[in-house]
Protein backbone atom coordinates (compact mmCIF):
# COMPACT_ATOMS: atom_id res chain seq x y z
CA UNK A 1 0.00 0.00 0.00
CA UNK A 2 1.48 2.94 -1.07
CA UNK A 3 -1.04 5.83 0.54
CA UNK A 4 0.47 7.16 3.97
CA UNK A 5 -1.41 4.98 7.11
CA UNK A 6 0.58 6.95 10.17
CA UNK A 7 -0.06 10.34 11.48
CA UNK A 8 3.63 11.28 12.16
CA UNK A 9 5.03 9.39 8.61
CA UNK A 10 8.60 7.84 8.11
CA UNK A 11 10.37 7.34 4.45
CA UNK A 12 13.56 5.53 4.09
CA UNK A 13 14.92 8.33 2.44
CA UNK A 14 14.76 11.67 4.21
CA UNK A 15 14.30 13.57 0.96
CA UNK A 16 10.73 12.42 0.64
CA UNK A 17 9.78 14.73 3.44
CA UNK A 18 7.08 16.89 2.43
CA UNK A 19 9.15 20.26 3.19
CA UNK A 20 11.65 19.36 0.78
CA UNK A 21 9.45 18.48 -2.37
CA UNK A 22 9.44 21.08 -4.82
CA UNK A 23 5.93 21.89 -4.79
CA UNK A 24 6.11 22.50 -1.48
CA UNK A 25 8.43 25.49 -2.02
CA UNK A 26 10.10 24.95 1.17
CA UNK A 27 7.39 25.43 3.78
CA UNK A 28 6.51 23.37 6.26
CA UNK A 29 3.64 22.19 7.45
CA UNK A 30 2.82 22.91 10.79
CA UNK A 31 1.77 18.95 12.25
CA UNK A 32 1.61 20.23 16.25
CA UNK A 33 2.38 18.72 19.32
CA UNK A 34 2.78 18.94 23.11
CA UNK A 35 5.89 19.90 24.56
CA UNK A 36 6.06 16.07 26.28
CA UNK A 37 5.34 13.86 23.79
CA UNK A 38 6.16 13.03 19.84
CA UNK A 39 2.62 12.38 17.58
CA UNK A 40 1.90 8.69 17.38
CA UNK A 41 2.94 6.61 15.03
CA UNK A 42 3.38 3.35 13.20
CA UNK A 43 6.03 2.12 10.91
CA UNK A 44 5.04 -1.14 8.27
CA UNK A 45 8.32 -3.51 7.79
CA UNK A 46 9.72 -6.79 6.50
CA UNK A 47 9.64 -9.32 9.09
CA UNK A 48 12.71 -9.86 11.19
CA UNK A 49 13.74 -10.14 14.94
CA UNK A 50 15.49 -7.16 15.43
CA UNK A 51 13.84 -4.59 17.41
CA UNK A 52 14.46 -1.35 17.48
CA UNK A 53 18.42 -0.14 18.19
CA UNK A 54 17.94 4.01 17.94
CA UNK A 55 15.62 6.99 18.03
CA UNK A 56 17.71 10.37 17.37
CA UNK A 57 15.90 13.75 17.25
CA UNK A 58 17.00 16.29 15.04
CA UNK A 59 15.53 20.23 14.69
CA UNK A 60 14.24 21.23 11.10
CA UNK A 61 17.83 22.03 10.21
CA UNK A 62 19.49 18.58 10.45
CA UNK A 63 20.86 19.45 13.84
CA UNK A 64 21.38 16.70 16.33
CA UNK A 65 19.00 17.59 19.57
CA UNK A 66 18.55 14.29 21.96
CA UNK A 67 18.78 10.43 21.94
CA UNK A 68 14.72 10.14 22.22
CA UNK A 69 15.45 5.84 22.41
CA UNK A 70 14.90 5.60 26.31
CA UNK A 71 11.85 8.08 26.29
CA UNK A 72 10.09 6.16 23.78
CA UNK A 73 10.94 2.74 25.22
CA UNK A 74 9.71 3.77 28.48
CA UNK A 75 6.75 5.24 27.00
CA UNK A 76 5.06 2.63 24.79
CA UNK A 77 7.67 1.83 22.12
CA UNK A 78 6.50 -1.68 20.85
CA UNK A 79 7.48 -4.29 17.75
CA UNK A 80 4.42 -5.97 16.54
CA UNK A 81 5.24 -9.48 14.76
CA UNK A 82 2.98 -11.05 12.26
CA UNK A 83 3.59 -13.70 9.49
CA UNK A 84 5.38 -11.32 6.64
CA UNK A 85 5.73 -7.84 8.11
CA UNK A 86 6.52 -6.43 11.88
CA UNK A 87 4.73 -2.95 12.83
CA UNK A 88 6.71 -0.65 14.47
CA UNK A 89 3.75 0.94 17.12
CA UNK A 90 4.35 4.25 19.42
CA UNK A 91 1.10 5.47 20.93
CA UNK A 92 2.00 8.62 22.61
CA UNK A 93 -0.02 7.80 25.32
CA UNK A 94 2.53 9.03 28.20
CA UNK A 95 4.58 12.43 28.28
CA UNK A 96 8.25 11.86 28.72
CA UNK A 97 10.24 12.85 31.65
CA UNK A 98 11.59 16.12 30.01
CA UNK A 99 9.91 18.79 27.61
CA UNK A 100 10.71 19.51 24.42
CA UNK A 101 11.43 22.95 23.24
CA UNK A 102 8.90 24.33 20.94
CA UNK A 103 10.09 24.03 17.53
CA UNK A 104 10.08 21.76 14.75
CA UNK A 105 11.67 18.87 14.65
CA UNK A 106 12.19 15.14 12.90
CA UNK A 107 13.36 11.80 14.24
CA UNK A 108 15.86 9.31 12.60
CA UNK A 109 14.95 5.71 13.87
CA UNK A 110 16.66 2.23 13.42
CA UNK A 111 15.92 -1.06 13.63
CA UNK A 112 20.18 -2.17 12.87
CA UNK A 113 19.10 -2.76 8.84
CA UNK A 114 16.79 0.14 7.47
CA UNK A 115 16.89 3.54 8.64
CA UNK A 116 13.75 6.07 8.86
CA UNK A 117 13.09 9.20 8.91
CA UNK A 118 9.87 11.07 10.26
CA UNK A 119 8.78 14.02 8.37
CA UNK A 120 8.61 17.40 10.41
CA UNK A 121 6.81 17.95 13.74
CA UNK A 122 5.96 21.47 15.06
CA UNK A 123 6.69 21.13 18.94
CA UNK A 124 4.04 23.55 20.64
CA UNK A 125 4.36 25.15 24.53
CA UNK A 126 0.36 24.84 25.02
CA UNK A 127 -1.75 22.56 22.44
CA UNK A 128 -5.11 23.93 24.33
CA UNK A 129 -6.02 26.05 21.55
CA UNK A 130 -5.93 23.43 18.83
CA UNK A 131 -8.59 21.14 17.49
CA UNK A 132 -8.24 17.82 18.30
CA UNK A 133 -9.60 14.89 16.49
CA UNK A 134 -8.73 11.21 17.60
CA UNK A 135 -10.40 8.07 15.91
CA UNK A 136 -9.52 4.67 16.51
CA UNK A 137 -10.88 0.87 15.84
CA UNK A 138 -12.13 -2.28 18.08
CA UNK A 139 -9.80 -4.29 15.58
CA UNK A 140 -6.66 -3.93 13.77
CA UNK A 141 -7.50 -2.37 10.34
CA UNK A 142 -6.25 -4.74 7.98
CA UNK A 143 -5.02 -3.99 4.20
CA UNK A 144 -3.00 -5.76 1.39
CA UNK A 145 0.65 -5.69 2.77
CA UNK A 146 0.30 -4.57 6.53
CA UNK A 147 -1.91 -3.14 9.10
CA UNK A 148 -2.96 -0.13 11.43
CA UNK A 149 -2.38 -1.81 15.00
CA UNK A 150 -5.31 -0.86 17.25
CA UNK A 151 -5.11 -4.06 19.65
CA UNK A 152 -2.23 -2.82 21.05
CA UNK A 153 -2.08 -3.72 24.98
CA UNK A 154 -5.63 -5.73 26.02
CA UNK A 155 -8.21 -3.23 26.39
CA UNK A 156 -6.19 -0.40 25.80
CA UNK A 157 -6.24 0.68 21.78
CA UNK A 158 -4.06 2.65 19.56
CA UNK A 159 -5.20 6.28 18.85
CA UNK A 160 -5.30 8.23 15.60
CA UNK A 161 -4.78 11.81 17.03
CA UNK A 162 -4.03 14.82 15.34
CA UNK A 163 -4.11 18.90 15.70
CA UNK A 164 -5.36 21.67 13.91
CA UNK A 165 -5.67 25.13 14.51
CA UNK A 166 -8.90 25.70 13.41
CA UNK A 167 -12.41 26.39 15.56
CA UNK A 168 -15.96 24.33 14.82
CA UNK A 169 -18.43 27.05 13.74
CA UNK A 170 -21.53 27.59 11.15
CA UNK A 171 -22.93 24.75 11.59
CA UNK A 172 -25.77 23.33 9.34
CA UNK A 173 -29.59 22.07 10.73
CA UNK A 174 -30.59 19.52 8.59
CA UNK A 175 -34.59 18.63 8.39
CA UNK A 176 -36.22 15.58 7.35
CA UNK A 177 -40.01 14.36 7.59
CA UNK A 178 -41.89 11.72 6.29
CA UNK A 179 -45.61 11.51 5.49
CA UNK A 180 -47.96 11.65 3.28
CA UNK A 181 -50.14 14.02 1.61
CA UNK A 182 -54.37 13.68 1.45
CA UNK A 183 -57.37 16.15 0.56
CA UNK A 184 -54.14 18.75 -0.03
CA UNK A 185 -52.96 18.96 3.43
CA UNK A 186 -49.42 16.89 5.05
CA UNK A 187 -49.45 14.64 7.34
CA UNK A 188 -46.01 14.45 9.03
CA UNK A 189 -45.42 10.65 10.46
CA UNK A 190 -41.84 11.42 11.19
CA UNK A 191 -39.79 14.31 11.56
CA UNK A 192 -35.90 14.44 12.49
CA UNK A 193 -34.14 17.37 12.65
CA UNK A 194 -30.06 16.97 12.91
CA UNK A 195 -27.17 19.64 13.54
CA UNK A 196 -24.00 19.49 11.99
CA UNK A 197 -20.67 20.86 12.62
CA UNK A 198 -17.99 22.22 10.47
CA UNK A 199 -14.63 23.39 10.41
CA UNK A 200 -11.82 24.01 7.87
CA UNK A 201 -8.04 23.25 8.33
CA UNK A 202 -4.99 23.01 5.59
CA UNK A 203 -3.54 19.92 5.50
CA UNK A 204 -0.46 17.78 3.21
CA UNK A 205 -0.81 14.91 1.35
CA UNK A 206 0.68 12.72 3.99
CA UNK A 207 -2.33 13.48 6.20
CA UNK A 208 -5.24 13.41 4.30
CA UNK A 209 -4.41 9.72 3.42
CA UNK A 210 -4.61 8.94 6.90
CA UNK A 211 -7.70 11.13 7.25
CA UNK A 212 -9.46 9.32 4.58
CA UNK A 213 -10.30 6.44 7.43
CA UNK A 214 -11.86 8.69 10.00
CA UNK A 215 -14.81 7.96 8.26
CA UNK A 216 -14.44 3.87 8.49
CA UNK A 217 -13.40 4.28 12.28
CA UNK A 218 -15.24 2.79 14.66
CA UNK A 219 -14.90 5.49 17.26
CA UNK A 220 -14.42 9.22 16.59
CA UNK A 221 -13.85 11.98 18.85
CA UNK A 222 -13.51 15.55 18.28
CA UNK A 223 -12.42 18.09 21.21
CA UNK A 224 -12.63 21.91 20.63
CA UNK A 225 -10.26 24.77 22.44
CA UNK A 226 -12.99 24.72 25.52
CA UNK A 227 -12.29 21.37 25.92
CA UNK A 228 -15.81 20.26 24.46
CA UNK A 229 -15.96 16.33 23.81
CA UNK A 230 -18.34 15.69 20.56
CA UNK A 231 -18.81 11.93 19.34
CA UNK A 232 -19.17 11.80 15.90
CA UNK A 233 -21.54 9.60 14.44
CA UNK A 234 -20.76 10.35 10.53
CA UNK A 235 -17.54 12.35 9.72
CA UNK A 236 -16.82 13.33 5.83
CA UNK A 237 -13.91 15.44 4.61
CA UNK A 238 -13.15 17.35 1.31
CA UNK A 239 -10.22 18.30 0.29
CA UNK A 240 -9.66 21.61 -2.33
CA UNK A 241 -5.70 21.88 -2.89
CA UNK A 242 -4.30 25.33 -2.69
CA UNK A 243 -1.86 27.39 -5.40
CA UNK A 244 0.43 25.90 -2.83
CA UNK A 245 0.76 22.67 -4.33
CA UNK A 246 1.49 20.75 -0.98
CA UNK A 247 -1.48 22.19 0.85
CA UNK A 248 -4.91 21.04 0.48
CA UNK A 249 -7.82 23.13 2.46
CA UNK A 250 -10.31 20.67 4.35
CA UNK A 251 -13.77 21.20 4.68
CA UNK A 252 -14.36 18.38 7.28
CA UNK A 253 -18.00 18.07 8.95
CA UNK A 254 -19.14 15.83 11.53
CA UNK A 255 -23.00 14.71 12.92
CA UNK A 256 -23.16 13.84 16.38
CA UNK A 257 -25.61 12.99 19.55
CA UNK A 258 -27.74 16.63 18.79
CA UNK A 259 -30.10 14.77 16.39
CA UNK A 260 -33.57 14.92 17.40
CA UNK A 261 -36.70 12.81 16.42
CA UNK A 262 -40.39 13.38 16.71
CA UNK A 263 -43.03 11.21 15.86
CA UNK A 264 -45.75 13.85 15.36
CA UNK A 265 -49.78 14.19 17.34
CA UNK A 266 -52.18 13.16 14.58
CA UNK A 267 -54.34 15.56 14.50
CA UNK A 268 -58.28 14.99 13.37
CA UNK A 269 -60.23 17.08 11.36
CA UNK A 270 -62.18 19.61 13.29
CA UNK A 271 -65.78 18.65 13.50
CA UNK A 272 -67.95 21.33 13.82
CA UNK A 273 -71.39 20.75 12.40
CA UNK A 274 -74.71 21.92 13.32
CA UNK A 275 -77.62 21.29 11.86
CA UNK A 276 -81.15 19.22 11.60
CA UNK A 277 -81.10 15.84 10.72
CA UNK A 278 -85.03 15.65 9.77
CA UNK A 279 -85.96 19.07 9.69
CA UNK A 280 -87.89 18.52 12.83
CA UNK A 281 -86.32 21.93 14.09
CA UNK A 282 -84.65 19.99 17.70
CA UNK A 283 -80.93 19.06 17.65
CA UNK A 284 -80.72 15.51 17.65
CA UNK A 285 -77.98 16.17 14.83
CA UNK A 286 -75.96 18.89 16.54
CA UNK A 287 -72.13 18.50 16.58
CA UNK A 288 -69.65 20.79 18.19
CA UNK A 289 -65.73 20.13 18.98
Amino acid sequence: MKANTSILPFYTDINLQNHRRSYAYGQTYPLYCETSYVPPFQIIRAHRNNGVSSAFLFDLDGNYVTNLYTSLSDTGLVVKSFTDYDVIVYPAWLPFGYSIPEGRYYIRLSDGVDNWFSDVFTVVGDISPYLKIEWWDEEDFIFQGGRIVYEYDGSNKFHNKVYFDTELGKPDYDFEEEGEKRDGIFFPEKQISEKTYRCTALAPEYLLDVMRMIRMADHVLVTDKYGRQYTSDTFLMTPKWEVQGDLASVEMEFTTDSILKKLPYVKLFPINIKGDFNDDFNNDFDITE
